[in-house]
């Protein structure tokens, strides 16, 4: 019955197969802190587009920007003016340049699309609270969520309040409105024109504060806009919540959305790994998978360790260089579109407040040849092992990564596959399968400490993973060899 219902599967997924280039893996990127290109210590436009050839080295194909609009805040997710750019960032041509310097190496820009809400500072907002003074009603009273019996207070007005989940900053829009809606449509078009291949969606479940059906004809209704654009586009959202919720989510016919279930310090991955429960890891990817394709033919899952809301996996990983790698291994092999926070292929730190989470990049060791950290920041980097430095260490955390990186590409069954966990009869052995048509891959990774031998047919191995620096799996005959900690992709 497993193989009939995996071949059901295969042949589910040969039928929703687009042209979508490759996106596996993503890169997400907090532009202020990432790279300087005007030399006043501020990351921008420019600065991103001199390193495209390091995220390269990661065999990164899709770079997130967090969001880069006009906004009063450092982090931007209350915006002002959502067709231009933050002039601290650059400006539209930088944009344009970068996205054509990104697709001559292969690679695709995601921007972040914050449409649950604006800032206080936006002109819909601003000629929103003039016609509740005036009393002369207009549009874009509408576009928001006004009331007279609770919220935020409306400035200069007794009686009439807003909501806005996220701070009085950041007044909630009104999604059922029609104009709105229409200004919604004109944002996606705008920046698809300009060459981003798709969107992050910001704070999904927040659109209809976790009313899940009405998030879910919101979402199908964004997904018609952009799709009916660039069919090809990539849709991905953020839904910080559980299992049913993430996947009830993927019944609207958007194509990812971040596995939150998987990720971060009490996660899934990581409660698995500290147990070296490999075969409950492999067990937990064939099932979300399969749940997610019940309810989406094209959905892909998008597992990751850590992101900016979120303490960096360095720190609950406790800076060990080997933990580091073996997590790396896991996420970046798993099926779907695995996400990189920038600094994460470093091993970098921040924990805290937000502002920790988007510490600058470590270029280099001297800190003030590196971006400012942003002004709220109360931590130092912890990491003291440059890029520069760990270009030049063959065993660095970079050069795992980017060995990685290599590897998956030779892999695109990764991203578009389907897969089913391989019982090894060993608990510590986390392994599955993946097929894209004719195509599969085996990827095994060891977690315990000891050697660790399965007969097993297998195929070709592509490469294997040392982070122990006991040695890379081996293959003789049908036995396949696998040292304490390491893992290896086999076709």
């Amino acid at each position: 019955m497993k193989k009939l219902i995996s071949l059901l599967m295969c042949l589910l997924l040969a039928t929703a197969v687009t042209s979508q280039a490759a996106l596996s893996p993503m890169y997400e990127v907090f532009l202020a802190s990432y790279a300087d290109g005007d030399g006043d210590r501020q990351g921008d436009l420019q600065g991103l587009r001199a390193k495209l050839d390091y995220i390269a080295s990661l065999g990164v194909k899709s770079i997130w920007l967090m969001p880069i609009h006009p906004s009063p805040s450092y982090h931007k997710y209350d915006v002002t003016d959502y067709q231009g750019i933050d002039t601290s960032y650059g400006s539209l041509a930088d944009f344009e340049a970068l996205v054509i310097a990104a697709k001559q190496r292969g690679i695709s820009l995601i921007l972040d699309l914050v449409i649950n809400h604006s800032s206080n500072h936006h002109p819909w907002f601003i000629k929103a609270v003039e016609g509740l003074k005036t009393g002369i009603p207009n549009p874009y009273q509408d576009y928001y969520l006004f009331n007279q019996t609770s919220g935020h207070a409306v400035p200069g007005i007794s009686g009439w309040y807003y909501e806005g989940h996220f701070g009085a900053h950041m007044p909630e829009l009104n999604l059922d409105n029609e104009l709105l809606r229409q200004e919604i449509a004109g944002i996606i078009g705008f920046w698809l024109s300009q060459g981003a291949a798709g969107f992050r969606l910001d704070a999904a479940t927040h659109y209809y504060e976790d009313n899940t059906s009405k998030n879910i004809a919101f979402l199908s209704w964004l997904n018609r806009q952009i799709k009916a654009i660039n069919p090809e586009a990539f849709i991905i959202a953020e839904a910080w919540k559980d299992e049913t919720t993430i996947l009830s989510l993927y019944e609207s016919g958007i194509d990812s959305l971040f596995n939150f279930p998987l990720s971060g310090a009490s996660g899934s991955l990581m409660t698995n790994f500290r147990n070296k429960q490999g075969a409950a890891i492999a067990a937990r990817a064939d099932r979300w998978q399969g749940q997610i394709l019940s309810r989406n033919s094209r959905g892909i899952d998008a597992p990751f360790l850590s992101n900016h809301d979120m303490g960096r996996s360095a720190g609950y990983l406790l800076y060990k260089s080997q933990a580091i790698k073996q997590a790396a291994a896991l996420y970046l092999t798993m099926p779907g579109i695995p996400a990189i926070y920038y600094g994460e292929e470093i091993g970098m730190s921040g924990s805290g407040r937000d502002e920790n989470k988007r510490l600058p990049m470590l270029w280099v060791e001297d800190e003030s040849l590196n971006c400012l950290p942003p002004a709220g920041a109360d931590q130092k980097q912890r990491l003291k092992e440059s890029v520069r430095i760990q270009e030049e260490d063959p065993d660095s955390v970079l050069n795992f990564y980017r060995h990685l990186g290599r590897l998956r590409n030779l892999c695109p069954e990764l991203e578009n596959g389907f897969a089913e966990a391989v019982d090894t009869g060993e608990i510590s052995i986390a392994a599955w399968k993946v097929t894209d048509f004719d195509k599969s891959v085996l990827v095994f990774h060891n977690l315990s400490g000891d050697s660790i031998s399965l007969e097993q047919k297998t195929g070709q191995l592509l490469g294997g993973w040392d982070p122990a620096g006991r040695g890379i799996p081996s293959q003789s005959g049908d036995v396949l060899s696998l040292p304490p900690y390491s893992g290896c992709i086999i076709r």
